[in-house]
């Protein structure tokens, strides 16, 4: 709770620009970047003891290089795994989708009134409270990422690198999704026009983007992957809460509408979740690594790869 105080009070004179498509004030994001790290370091204790169990383990003393070639095939692996994971859905995962996209649509009838509301209660305060898609949801997240497993990589601690490592994962691979959704839907932003149902696919321009959020998929997915990887009531709800204001602050500055937001995160926290059961899920059933097709292996001077049918 002290975090969310400490962020609240950071108060001070910027400016504030309310339009149509609000402007953000400016940001000391480098310090954002440092008070998430400073957050990992005051928690490592309890990431070394508390880590779920395929991240306890001691790190061996394998080479860093050698764990770059078993984390890209990992990278891999896991994309391979996600490309194929609808064809092997059963009745029920069928189900959600199906319900994950009727929630989006009726979130249609939602959006117009959500959006004017946000826009009624553009403040100085609110400016900055509903700031958090400032620095958590795009590149400074993913800069976070490779900050993350860079580190655990050269200090070889195993439970920061593979978190990093999972992060990576999590928003190229539900960032990729997300922009594929957005060219193809083409929906219009919110500051574009009052007119919540206009889409044009392909179009390829910011302005016909919206469906989904690509900031609040991001911030889902790596949220998730963090959140996932201690169990600690108080480190949950501080991810899963960055992410949910990510979502709200998209929102607030007329960038995205709620049906956006809400898509966005599912789609984040979907794909985060896959990856950190990936391992899990293969551990407990042998006949997974059949289902995706190729496999592959490196080392020093050799790469090779299997096809499974």
């Amino acid at each position: 709770m002290s975090i969310w105080l400490l962020y609240l009070m950071e108060l001070d004179n910027r400016p504030m620009n309310i339009k149509a498509m609000s402007l953000y004030p400016p940001q000391r994001v480098s310090t954002k970047l440092a008070f998430f790290l400073l957050v990992l370091l005051l928690w490592s204790p309890l990431l070394h003891g508390q880590v779920s169990g395929r991240f306890s383990a001691p790190e061996s003393t394998v080479s860093p290089a050698s764990h770059l070639v078993q984390d890209g095939t990992h990278f891999v692996r896991v994309g391979i795994a996600l490309v194929a994971a609808p064809w092997h859905f059963n009745g029920r995962q069928w189900c959600n989708v199906g319900l994950i996209l009727g929630g989006t649509v009726a979130l249609f009838t939602v959006d117009p009134y959500l959006r004017d509301w946000a826009i009624h209660n553009q403040n100085e305060f609110n400016a900055h409270v509903f700031n958090f898609d400032a620095w958590w949801g795009d590149k400074y997240t993913l800069a976070f990422s490779v900050i993350l497993y860079g580190g655990g990589l050269l200090f070889q601690q195993k439970p920061i690198r593979l978190m990093g490592l999972h992060s990576l994962e999590a928003i190229l691979y539900a960032g990729t999704l997300t922009h594929v959704f957005k060219t193809i839907l083409g929906r219009r932003r919110p500051y574009g026009g009052e007119n919540h149902l206009v889409f044009k696919p392909f179009k390829g321009v910011t302005l016909y983007r919206s469906l989904p959020s690509g900031h609040t998929t991001g911030a889902f997915a790596v949220s998730t992957v963090l959140a996932k990887s201690l169990d600690n009531v108080w480190w949950k709800t501080f991810w899963y809460g960055t992410a949910v204001m990510v979502g709200a602050s998209r929102i607030y500055h007329n960038a995205h509408w709620l049906s956006d937001v809400f898509l966005g995160s599912v789609i984040g926290y979907s794909v985060g979740s896959f990856i950190v059961h990936f391992e899990k899920d293969a551990e407990n059933n042998s006949q997974n690594a059949s289902r995706y097709g190729i496999s592959l292996s490196f080392t020093s001077n050799r790469v090779g790869w299997m096809i499974r049918f």
